[in-house]
């Protein structure tokens, strides 16, 4: 990004323009100016410079003229038709060249680029006149007389630096301070921000208005110069820069400015920006003291705004977290270790209905005892959580709750809890459940109809015919043998209602997980005697013991493994393999794995998404409740069961916590 052009193109041809800056773009970068104002307080400010003049622009000859005895460093290139009385009177002037609206572009880019080539020239040899002339008169100054520090004290620049909280008026501040502290005419601050690739200006008190318009790219050649360099620019000390050229770029920045010194600004060891001050108010100028002084002020300039802007980025964080934790949709609490409320977000005031001025500095107990008890119990208690849900008897919500404790550094800080309102959630959950309870009454009424009403019907057929056939002897034999198998056959459906709707305790002892399985499997194969049907139980050598339920464990691999057969039918080729295997997961807590698998059709696609479900079967007589009795066991023993099932087969997995070691 070009800051300051190195040439300027003066004229009001836009045709002229627009092909002047296309055929120079790789020799240097022309700043069209079209107000005959404008230039003149662009010559102003950043002094010699090429000058390409159309001759047809508003006063452009007498400009030349005024120009050329005001500024004879300026380069000028004269534009305009051969041999016009323009022309010819700007020859008398004595330009640097002239050519025609339609320069040739080799000839155009040539002579661009030897007149650029001019101007450096020209001002190396002035800055080697003003050096020797500075030395000359240094040899015939008399000793400096002795001096103070700066008769403003440093407390005035100090006292203006109270808006960590808004960094625009901080920059002001700073600003006002430097002009009362070092007693100048002009002073101003330009900043690199974050979000930018360039300096830009900030503040400022009595700078140029192009000064204040001014973008200084991070590859400028002055940023480079200041990051070699590390320390302040003045026109007094510009003679000590050995390189010319070098010389001629700071004056450059200094002319630009309008500024006697810069002094460049540190943050996190890298420059982010400077300070600028112009001549004293009083006209004397700065001496080498006075800039040991400045450069003292600005080290505590660049510690201030170093805090300043680490403030805005912590204040900008806070802002961002608070609107996240406001917009979060469940209600948040925090206290600190003394129990009072340091935090209450939206979500928890709409829920609580309170409001948060009366809350924030409070002890807990203002928000109820219940959420206070929570939050009390939570402080301290490094581990785990505590999760309650209640109904509010004030507001009739039902609110769910979940506390922790907040550590930093190993102790505890203080607590928070997540307040949940759901009133809704519980409602259409028991609106849930009475569906699921209508729909389970269905099932139920629905199979029992077809269970009971087989025997009923066969027992209403005996009791029917008993009057006409009552001396027949073989036919009360028959009618005995079947009402009583009928009757037994009921019997036996009223005993799986109650075995499944009121199931025994379980008795949770230390056992091997292999003997009830070899139980359930010794039953299957006495319950069925399929001569196709293999079933290989299979074990690893590690620990398998379990805390748990034999009689339950049994009960739940027994039903499994009647699923299977039952679905296999005795086909040829029948099998079903039981894996019982441990493993220790990276969370240190042992696990005991019992796999159940079959080679047969799989589960029917109609009843995959119920098998959980009592009364789901498509069996021509079952209750399908051998699935729903097993998970219940896996559930009893803290464990998880799942299913996977294809045409090929069905393998059905449970999950249970081993046992702790003797030594755990």
């Amino acid at each position: 990004m070009k800051t300051m052009p190195s040439c300027i193109l003066y004229s009001r041809d836009e045709e002229l323009i627009g092909r002047l800056i296309r055929i120079s773009s790789s020799v240097a970068a022309l700043q069209p100016i079209d107000e005959q104002a404008d230039l003149e307080q662009w010559i102003s400010q950043f002094g010699d410079t090429v000058l390409l003049a159309d001759l047809r622009a508003p006063n452009c000859l007498e400009l030349l003229a005024s120009i050329r005895t005001e500024r004879p460093m300026t380069v000028i290139i004269a534009i305009g038709a051969e041999r016009s009385d323009p022309m010819l009177t700007a020859e008398w002037l004595d330009p640097y060249a002239t050519t025609n609206f339609e320069p040739e572009r080799r000839e155009f880019l040539a002579l661009l680029s030897k007149a650029v080539e001019c101007l450096k020239l020209r001002q190396k040899n002035r800055l080697l006149e003003e050096e020797l002339a500075t030395l000359n008169a240094r040899k015939a100054a008399p000793a400096p007389a002795p001096r103070t520090l700066f008769s403003a004290p440093l407390q005035n620049f100090s006292s203006a630096q109270r808006n960590f909280d808004n960094i625009e008026k901080l920059f002001d501040s700073v600003v006002e301070g430097l002009v009362a502290t070092a007693r100048v005419s002009r002073a101003g601050i330009f900043i690199k921000p974050d979000a930018e690739e360039a300096y830009l200006f900030q503040a400022g008190t009595r700078c140029l208005a192009a000064t204040e318009k001014l973008s200084i790219s991070s590859g400028d050649p002055f940023i480079r110069w200041v990051e070699m360099n590390t320390h302040l620019i003045s026109r007094k000390t510009l003679e000590n820069v050995s390189d010319p050229q070098e010389r001629g770029m700071l004056k450059h920045m200094l002319d630009s400015l309008g500024a006697e010194i810069i002094i460049p600004l540190y943050a996190n060891g890298r420059i982010k920006g400077w300070i600028f001050v112009g001549q004293r108010s009083t006209g004397i100028p700065f001496d080498i003291a006075d800039l040991e002084d400045l450069t003292g002020l600005a080290d505590h300039i660049s510690t201030t705004l170093e805090k300043a802007l680490q403030y805005e980025k912590t204040a900008l964080q806070k802002a961002l977290a608070e609107t996240l934790l406001h917009s979060i949709p469940f209600g948040i609490i925090a206290c600190d270790e003394s129990a009072i409320v340091r935090w209450f977000n939206n979500a928890a005031r709409e829920t609580l209905q309170t409001e948060e001025k009366s809350v924030i500095g409070s002890q807990i107990e203002v928000l109820g005892s219940r959420i206070a008890d929570m939050l009390r119990r939570a402080i301290g208690k490094q581990e785990g959580y505590d999760t309650r849900e209640w109904t509010d008897p004030a507001t009739k919500l039902t609110l769910s709750a979940e506390t922790r404790c907040l550590m930093s550094d190993g102790e505890c800080v203080g607590a928070m809890m997540m307040l949940r309102d759901v009133t809704g959630a519980a409602l259409l959950q028991e609106k849930e459940e009475q569906l699921e309870r209508a729909a389970f009454w269905n099932e139920l009424a629905a199979s029992m109809s077809h269970e009971i009403r087989n025997p009923l019907v066969a027992i209403k057929t005996f009791s029917q015919l008993l009057p006409t056939r009552y001396e027949d002897p073989d036919f009360r034999s028959e009618f005995s043998e079947q009402v009583t198998t009928e009757v037994d056959q009921l019997n036996h459906i009223i005993d799986k209602i109650n075995e499944f709707a009121n199931p025994p305790a379980p008795v949770f002892q230390p056992l091997d997980i292999r003997k009830p399985i070899e139980h359930a499997v010794t039953r299957i194969q006495d319950s069925f005697g399929h001569e196709n049907l293999k079933i290989h139980l299979s074990s690893d050598e590690s620990a398998l013991q379990i805390n748990g339920d034999a009689a339950s464990l049994e009960e739940c691999v027994y039903h499994l493994l009647r699923n299977s057969v039952e679905n296999l039918n005795n086909r040829a080729g029948s099998r079903v393999n039981v894996t019982v295997k441990s493993r220790d997961p990276q969370n240190g807590n042992a696990n005991l794995y019992i796999i159940v698998a079959d080679n047969g059709g799989g589960i029917d696609a109609s009843v995959r998404d119920k098998v959980f479900s009592p009364f789901i079967t498509t069996k021509a007589r079952g209750f399908g409740l051998g699935l729903p009795i097993a998970k219940r066991a896996v559930i009893d023993h803290n464990g998880k069961m799942e299913i996977e099932t294809s045409d090929g087969g069905t393998s059905i997995s449970l999950t249970l916590p081993a046992l702790k070691k003797a030594s755990e």
